[in-house]
């Protein structure tokens, strides 16, 4: 088998993740399959083992070994930057795509592009595997699920590890921050969107259940082992030393350390006498604004000098693994775990081990029978301290033989022969089942149980989560119903997949030919193109219509007095005769490409109810700006996508179209969220398609501050019902992220959004603020802004110099002149 694998961290990086990929790759490669590691990387030079020597490509540096080959993915740097002439915020810029996107999403954009131009070389996997963590496979998934040749025919299968929105709650922190709060939203996306779901284990499967439904296709297989820890040869001999109890593993909140050393220091002050120590790296605890460790140094400073609580940094495995084989036992306290390493390589180190109940680790070690290690619940007062106090006073035979069984079950768990087995038998079945059937429904977050919003035109039944789920494999879920009633006779347009190009004008002569020319160099067959006059009192415009009216075929031109672009837009989809709209600004174009792309998503999903694409500006800007798939709660605090979009005309008119009320701006932007509350998806094509003229004189940027909060205002009480079903997501991402009509790009965290460029670049950011400024309240407010900088760097001068009053006199400096200067703030 030809498998490709992405993942977001490989060794010598330490981490579950990493391990992961090592073992698997190990086991797929001595079985003899051919894999191929795309992993994010910190130099070209890092490997998963000792490799042959490099193979160059065009495009990508490769390592290959036997049946394996790493492709290593290196992020760009922005911070490293040299001096560019081109737009910070360009697709030209040397940092794209991490200069417009956050990380995470910068970095799926960058594995996906990586893994297709490897395809075109290589040709294509039987199969390709992505970890869940940070939603890496997001635009991998988007890509084939737009039709991407590349990943036709391609399965591509989620492995459940660690999902960011699983961890944010128990690790005590903000999940609303963007861009935390977007990467879950991504990893949800490619829950929903992956051809079929590895779990290692029930407890996580339980967890994407909760939150995704029960129709994901979820198959319960472990982990593998490391291979070297087969061979009890090779491993140091366990030599218990009573009272030494260890936890190995990140000093994490969710890993329950907190509560750990509470629950020993209560053991400590009743007399019982025995060492905990600490080792691993330190995290952040984000519920008290300092490390963990040093929350630990703080609070129990004492126990540390006693000697009675060690905090250790990590440790290299071989020294490692000498530690915990003189520990007289491992203790596993997590409050949310999956498929922990550290409990895996315990098993296989034969050691006694005390762990918490009702997560990942307790179906390792069989928490029913418990013959394989003390399980206790943290939900039981008393029940840590109980059985801690059972393990230190068993003998050195009882903890050998605890050690022993749990050695023997884990060997028998997770060995290469049996994982890979199981894996080879649930990859062939995905293989199969996409080879038969062919998705119409298009994956949304915007649907229940994540969403309030039920499918267009039907209630699509959603199942209560699965409460017993088989140890090996959850029910596959069936055919997705067709969400979308059938088309009554009247409902079949006369002109069947036909684009209607809508284009409002005003007064746009002299932009109207090149917007018609990208229209006509278009691809797609079945076009005619529709020009609303919307009353245009420019004589050179009027000429234009004349002129284009004789150039071009299939153009139609309508005249009517001067109502606005959401009127003009609104009449002709009442007169269009395709069965699609494609709306496009007279002075805006679009790529040759986008409408045969645009109608093929449309044809195939029958819940897709609009498509657009990202953006590049040309005119007086350069920068490009990223759409995303619009999706509740985040769309109803900022528009995700441009007007430049092909709609279902059926959609739309059943709408009503974009509302008149709305004249002054942001219509299309209400438009965008009617059709997500009826349940249609829009879907954006992640290339650049659009491309959005920058004119100084536009509405848009003649808009102001004090417009679009009044329109804010209004779009809320034309979808009271909407804001009142997301009212609680959407305060918690306007009190974590602050007003949204300053979002822009939910990708990104708004404080460090701009903080990445340097030289030119910043000088060009600020001349688009003062424009900014500008526009939204004139000269007067960038005065204002601009005095009040300068008053009050003079009050941090008079602080740090400490200005006598004389020194006010020489310098002429009155109260009476400052009474009249500092007002003006």
């Amino acid at each position: 088998m030809k498998f490709f694998l992405i993942a977001s961290e490989i060794p010598p990086t330490p981490g579950g993740i990493a391990t992961y990929v090592e073992n698997t790759t190990t086991m797929f490669a001595d079985g003899g399959h051919e894999i191929t590691v795309f992993a994010r990387c910190d130099s070209r030079s890092e490997t998963l083992r000792d490799s042959s020597p490099t193979v160059r490509s065009d495009r990508t540096l490769t390592q290959t070994q036997n049946n394996y080959t790493l492709v290593p993915i290196v992020p760009k740097d922005i911070h490293l930057l040299k001096f560019t002439a081109t737009h910070p915020l360009s697709e030209q810029h040397p940092a794209f795509p991490y200069n417009v996107m956050g990380y995470w999403s910068a970095l799926s954009y960058q594995l996906a592009e990586a893994v297709i131009e490897h395809i075109r070389q290589v040709g294509k996997p039987d199969v390709l595997e992505s970890e869940d963590f940070s939603g890496i496979a997001y635009f991998l998934l988007q890509k084939k699920l737009i039709g991407c040749p590349e990943l036709e025919n391609v399965p591509i299968v989620l492995t459940l590890h660690s999902s960011q929105y699983m961890l944010y709650p128990a690790n005590c922190m903000p999940s609303y921050r963007l861009s935390d709060y977007w990467v879950g939203r991504m990893e949800k996306f490619c829950t929903l969107a992956a051809d079929g779901i590895i779990a290692p284990t029930q407890y996580i499967a339980k967890q994407a259940i909760a939150a995704l439904g029960d129709q994901l296709d979820l198959e319960i297989i472990p982990l593998p082992a490391p291979k070297s820890l087969f061979n009890s040869d090779h491993l140091p001999p366990s030599q218990p030393t009573r009272g030494d109890i260890i936890y190995f593993g990140r000093l994490e909140v969710r890993k329950g350390v907190i509560p750990l050393v509470a629950a020993c220091r209560q053991l400590w002050q009743a007399g019982h006498d025995f060492q905990l120590t600490l080792i691993g790296n330190d995290t952040w605890y984000h519920l008290q604004g300092c490390s963990v460790g040093d929350y630990l140094k703080q609070r129990y400073h004492k126990e540390i000098q006693a000697g009675r609580l060690i905090l250790s940094p990590s440790l290299p495995k071989n020294q490692l693994y000498q530690r915990i084989a003189q520990a007289w036992g491992v203790v596993l306290p997590s409050l949310w775990e999956n498929f922990p390493n550290t409990c895996l390589e315990s098993m296989l180190l034969g050691k006694a081990i005390l762990a918490s109940a009702n997560v990942g680790h307790g179906e390792m070690l069989d928490e029913e029978t418990g013959d394989a290690g003390l399980i206790f619940d943290w939900e039981i007062p008393g029940d840590f301290a109980a059985k801690l106090l059972q393990l230190l006073s068993m003998t050195v035979e009882e903890v050998q033989q605890r050690g022993a069984i749990a050695r023997q079950r884990i060997q028998a768990q997770t060995n290469h022969d049996t994982i890979l087995t199981q894996r080879l038998s649930h990859l062939h079945r995905i293989i199969t089942q996409s080879q038969q059937q062919t998705r119409t429904v298009f994956p949304s977050l915007n649907y229940p149980p994540t969403g309030h919003i039920p499918y267009p035109q039907s209630q699509h039944p959603i199942q209560p989560p699965t409460e017993n789920l088989t140890p090996t494999q959850l029910k596959p879920p069936s055919q997705p119903q067709n969400p979308i009633q059938p088309k009554t006779q009247t409902q079949i347009l006369h002109h069947s997949n036909r684009i209607s190009v809508c284009i409002p004008f005003y007064n746009h002569g002299q932009y109207l030919q090149e917007t018609l020319d990208s229209v006509y160099a278009v691809d797609y067959p079945d076009l005619e193109v529709l020009i609303l006059n919307d009353g245009s009192n420019d004589s050179h415009s009027l000429t234009t219509l004349t002129q284009v009216e004789k150039q071009y075929p299939n153009l139609k031109i309508i005249h009517t007095p001067h109502h606005g672009v959401a009127t003009a837009r609104n009449h002709l989809a009442k007169v269009a005769s395709g069965e699609y709209l494609a709306f496009l600004d007279a002075d805006d174009c679009v790529s040759p490409t986008f409408y045969s792309q645009a109608i093929s998503i449309l044809q195939q999903y029958d819940n897709v109810g609009f498509v657009a694409s990202w953006l590049k500006e040309f005119g007086e800007s350069q920068k490009v700006w990223i759409a995303w798939n619009p999706e509740f709660p985040y769309l109803l605090g900022h528009n995700t996508l441009g007007v430049c979009t092909v709609v279902r005309k059926t959609a739309y008119l059943a709408i009503g179209g974009m509302n008149p009320s709305l004249a002054e701006n942001l219509e299309d932007y209400e438009g965008w969220i009617h059709l997500c509350e009826k349940g249609w998806v829009g879907v954006v094509i992640p290339e650049f398609h659009y491309f959005y003229r920058i004119r100084s004189d536009s509405r848009l940027q003649q808009s102001n501050r004090e417009q679009l909060l009044y329109l804010y205002e209004q779009i809320e009480q034309l979808h009271p019902h909407l804001y009142q079903k997301y009212g609680a997501e959407i305060y918690h991402l306007l009190n974590q992220n602050g007003a949204s009509w300053l979002w822009d790009n939910p990708s990104r965290n708004l404080a460090d959004a701009n903080m990445d460029i340097t030289g030119m670049e910043l000088i060009q950011l600020i001349g688009q603020k003062f424009r900014k400024m500008r526009n939204d309240g004139g000269m007067r407010l960038i005065l204002r802004k601009f005095w009040g900088i300068v008053t009050s760097l003079f009050f941090v001068l008079v602080s740090v110099l400490s200005i006598t009053p004389s020194l006010l006199t020489h310098l002429s400096i009155t109260p009476m002149s400052m009474a009249l200067i500092f007002p003006l703030r």
